[in-house]
């Protein structure tokens, strides 16, 4: 007997992995236990290489937040990780992280559409900011 597993993927994944794959580097700052619970296992068919550093200094600081610095392929794994665990078919029910990777998955979505072409070689890398205390958002 085959299992099949099927993902329910919003209709612009595809399209958002597409963009994802075209950037250099992006960097997403959020608590570190979502990092921690949302990132692929190191068994994982969707394995991220990503750099990881608490933020020590600034407004931001003490509030147990990482920046994980990572190019636009790993992005795309992280994404289809994030799908897979977000998006779980209806014969499947949810994992322990759906709803964590259903967060990150919602934050980074409409962050990466928003995405434009860099107008300067000078400009900075996408940064994606996740934490729901703060009010305004980049």
């Amino acid at each position: 007997m085959l299992a099949i597993s099927c993902v329910q993927s919003p209709p612009e994944h595809s399209a958002r992995l597409t963009k994802a794959a075209g950037l250099a580097r992006v960097s997403i700052v959020c608590p570190k236990d979502l990092w921690e619970e949302t990132k692929p296992a190191e068994r994982s068919q969707n394995k991220v290489k990503a750099k990881t550093a608490e933020i020590a200094a600034g407004p931001q600081a003490g509030r147990g937040l990482v920046r994980v610095t990572m190019t636009g392929t790993n992005l795309v794994a992280y994404l289809k990780q994030l799908d897979s665990n977000a998006h779980p078919s209806k014969m499947n029910g949810e994992y322990p992280n759906t709803a964590s990777s259903r967060r990150v998955y919602d934050a980074l979505a409409p962050a990466i559409d928003r995405i434009k072409a860099a107008s300067s070689p000078d400009d900075p890398e996408p940064e994606i900011i996740i934490d729901d205390t703060i009010p305004d958002k980049a």
